[in-house]
């Protein structure tokens, strides 16, 4: 068993910090001497109590999750760079990812939109097709085993269950390896697995990333077991939009019934780009309620409990129904990450009292005026110049720099792309004004500040940077933020070219309104 860990493993690694610690392992923050680079390593971390044969068990799952990786060579999978044995006992190197888990942001920033939730399936599925041409399921597809790295980055880790297809020899009768709140129907009932059980789990996590909750939220492990070998269907989303149809298709308790993979990666690619997928689709899927539990169900989840507790001595951290709590590190590595999204200089805007001048334009836009995010039914797939009513100038991201923080100011119209935006619903009667530099990033209120004078950047899509789109009778459109209430704005009325838009408190007039011509 292990002893207390070196300051230098394996005579090149010098371990300067703990990332995070699990149920089966410590992950370090290291740095290679021999190459000059900072690494991820895993350190095994038997719990305490184990005995002997569970003890070669885990240790042989720790190199099976480095031969697991280092089958796979695709981007959204961490990388292994070697493995070390300290104290007779394997160590996994792997890269170091400055990022933070899906779970780390749903817990921060709540539930996220359906087009970025979509966004993150299609890296993680990319990741899953990657493993299963490789032979490989993952079998635990979760959010804190996705890592939202801070260069844009996503990234599937923990292949510490991976099994390769068709062999069972690390499986054992009435032991339930895994995640319940994200685990497939058929892996619950000790039942044959393939990718389907993966697809599964990829579904259970979009669902827990746009709803906030794993589909379902029971009280216990063993409560969560029953549900999903029962007839019982999850919770019906309320905020998935247009990814609903997505979650239907993946969260089918029959996997011969279930979205493939190409099925689900046409549907993902459809609600990222902002459009929405015919219900019909996802098949016939009712949300309806059921408490019915076939008896030969009951019978499965009873027999699978004691293997259960069992499993969880080894993992040494039982796993309730709600998203697990992942460590608190803000320099993530690969396996146990969760970091905070770095914050934002606070603005320094003051409170502007600058005078307001109405126009001829209906009552300036509100709360209690809310229209529909697409009055005019804009494509979300067309780029568009926002024109300023009162200045003739376009909105643009300055020296068309798609960098987080690019203020975005008002320029003579011309044709760079940094010019170019599309509004994208956000599924809940708003939209997010998109750059054509980068299509993830969009209009942001610096420091998602409240005040009159916050300004206008550039800033990837989080859920945050929400605008009602409000039509004029003149034509144009007024953008009202969703979380201040204020309007999109050149700050008084100025015509020159440079200056930097902000939000402020809406009142109808020009400089509030833009018009949308065709890009």
């Amino acid at each position: 068993m292990s002893a207390s860990p070196p300051t230098l493993a394996a005579g090149r690694y010098r371990l300067t910090r703990v990332l995070g610690e699990g149920g089966m392992g410590r992950v370090w923050e290291a740095h290679d001497a021999l190459l000059g680079r900072d690494v991820a390593i895993k350190e095994m971390l038997p719990p305490r109590g184990i005995d002997h044969e569970q003890y070669e068990l885990l240790r042989i799952r720790v190199l099976r999750e480095a031969r697991a990786i280092a089958r796979i060579d695709h981007p959204n999978v961490v990388r292994v760079i070697d493995v070390l044995h300290e104290h007779g006992e394997p160590w996994i190197v792997m890269d170091l990812i400055p990022s933070r888990s899906l779970f780390a942001a749903i817990q921060r920033d709540g539930p996220m939109a359906p087009e970025r939730v979509a966004e993150i399936g299609l890296a993680v599925l990319a990741a899953l097709r990657a493993a299963h041409a490789a032979g490989l399921l993952h079998r635990d597809v979760k959010p804190a085993n996705v890592l939202l790295g801070f260069d844009g980055r996503v990234v599937l880790t923990d292949f510490g269950l991976a099994l390769v297809s068709g062999d069972s020899s690390m499986t054992s009768t009435g032991v339930v390896l895994g995640s319940p709140s994200y685990m497939a129907p058929e892996h619950a009932l000790d039942l044959p697995v393939g990718p389907a059980a993966d697809l599964w789990s990829l579904g259970a996590t979009l669902y827990a990333a746009v709803e906030g909750r794993p589909p379902y939220s029971k009280s216990s492990p063993v409560a969560t077991l029953a549900a999903l070998a029962g007839d019982e269907p999850p919770s019906p989303p309320v905020r998935a939009g247009a990814l609903r149809p997505v979650l239907d298709a993946l969260l089918e308790k029959d996997p011969a019934r279930r979205a493939d993979a190409e099925t689900t990666d046409r549907m993902l690619r459809a609600v990222a780009a902002g459009h929405f997928v015919p219900e019909a689709a996802a098949g016939e899927r009712r949300w309806a309620r059921s408490v019915v539990v076939t008896v030969a169900a009951i019978a499965v989840v009873l027999a699978v409990t004691a293997g259960f507790i069992a499993r969880e001595r080894v993992r040494s951290t039982a796993e309730a129904s709600s998203v697990p709590t992942p460590a608190t590190s803000d320099h993530v590595a690969a396996p146990l990450p969760s970091a905070t999204r770095p914050s934002r200089p606070a603005s320094t805007q003051p409170q502007s009292s600058r005078s307001t001048v109405p126009s001829s334009s209906p009552a300036s836009p509100s709360r209690t005026t809310r229209q529909p995010a697409n009055p005019a039914g804009i494509d979300p797939a067309t780029w568009f110049r926002l024109v300023n009513l009162n200045s003739g100038k376009c909105v643009d991201v300055r020296g068309d720099d798609p960098a987080d923080h690019a203020p975005v100011q008002q320029l003579t119209c011309g044709t760079t792309k940094g010019q170019h935006f599309r509004l994208i619903p956000t599924g809940d009667g708003n939209v997010r004004i998109a750059s054509r530099l980068d299509s993830l990033k969009s209009l942001d209120v610096t420091d998602q500040a409240p005040n009159d004078g916050a300004t206008i950047q550039l800033w990837p899509y989080n859920g945050r940077q929400q605008w009602r789109a409000v039509p004029d009778s003149n034509g144009s459109v007024h953008f009202v933020n969703e979380f201040s209430d204020k309007c999109l704005d050149v700050p008084s009325g100025s015509t020159g070219d440079g200056v930097q838009l902000d939000q402020f408190s809406c009142n109808g007039t020009p400089a509030q309104a833009f018009r949308l011509e065709t890009a």
